[in-house]
């Protein structure tokens, strides 16, 4: 079933941008190879890319889909010593990462907001870079439907697992 549901994203993906990406080039140019290399190259892009970006959501999601993240604590972990007696540096780190902890009362970000964001970055860093290599003439114009499509389809699918997952608990229970 989700290999169906995959191989039917890419292939609305490589139609649905294969399209925009020939009507947006064909605002600046009427030469046919260009516009049929610029959809092509978009749709073989966006096909390839949804199939690939799905896989990173589902992961992450796997993850950290279920957790809530303080808001405080988006920083990297400082490690403490496990010495029996600890310095004053520690005490203190201590202490105010405890008091950090108590802030976090209600100040969470559900993870499912977070999983979307590296996917997002790392495709439009590669969108963005296949068209430049392939020299789209409308380059903007061609790729911002992709990232802002892509946003919209990875908050959506993040979303509808953290939806299913609660499902799943609550008939579990």
């Amino acid at each position: 079933m989700a290999a169906i549901r995959l191989i039917l994203s890419g292939i609305i993906a490589f139609s649905f941008y294969a399209a925009w990406a020939y009507y947006a080039n064909s605002l600046v140019t009427d030469d046919q190879s260009v516009l049929i290399k610029a959809a092509l190259v978009q749709g073989s892009y966006s096909g390839g890319i949804t199939l690939f970006f799905t896989f990173i959501l589902e992961f992450l999601h796997s993850k950290f889909g279920h957790s809530n993240i303080c808001i405080a604590f988006l920083m990297p972990r400082w490690p403490t010593s496990n010495k029996q007696q600890s310095c004053e540096t520690d005490i203190v780190l201590e202490e105010v990462l405890s008091e950090l902890k108590q802030s976090c009362s209600g100040n969470y970000i559900p993870g499912m907001l977070l999983v979307p964001l590296p996917a997002l970055v790392l495709q439009t860093i590669l969108v963005v870079a296949v068209n430049l290599a392939f020299e789209t003439p409308n380059l903007w114009l061609t790729v911002a439907p992709s990232i802002v499509f892509s946003a919209i389809y990875g908050y959506s699918y993040s979303i509808a697992l953290s939806k299913r997952q609660q499902r799943s608990k609550v008939t579990n229970s």
